[in-house]
């Protein structure tokens, strides 16, 4: 019998060697018509749970660049594709 482990965030994927996409992405920009090439991006924050080097500090957000699909007419919320594929509106915040 084979198991296949789903991830356990949208934050994870599979790298691909040739791209700087995961495997995810790039099956999620195929679905939706896009050049992997050519796709806006879009720069978020996380913050982990936990600092893997010194435990004591609290963690530091790490920059995570990805595709972007789309932005409202406002401007206030992009849509993005997260590493493992699946897609996601996030709040825009802008540096001051």
């Amino acid at each position: 019998m084979t198991e296949t482990v789903t991830p356990s965030s949208l934050w994870q994927g599979t790298p691909h060697p040739t791209s700087r996409w995961t495997v995810e992405q790039l099956s999620a920009l195929a679905k939706e018509g896009r050049d992997p090439l050519y796709v806006s991006t879009a720069t978020v924050l996380r913050t982990p749970r936990v600092n893997a080097t010194n435990w004591t500090m609290p963690p530091k957000p790490v920059a995570f660049e990805l595709p972007r699909l789309a932005i409202t007419r406002d401007g206030r919320r992009a849509k993005i594709i997260t590493p493992a594929g699946a897609t996601q509106w996030l709040e825009i915040v802008r540096g001051r």
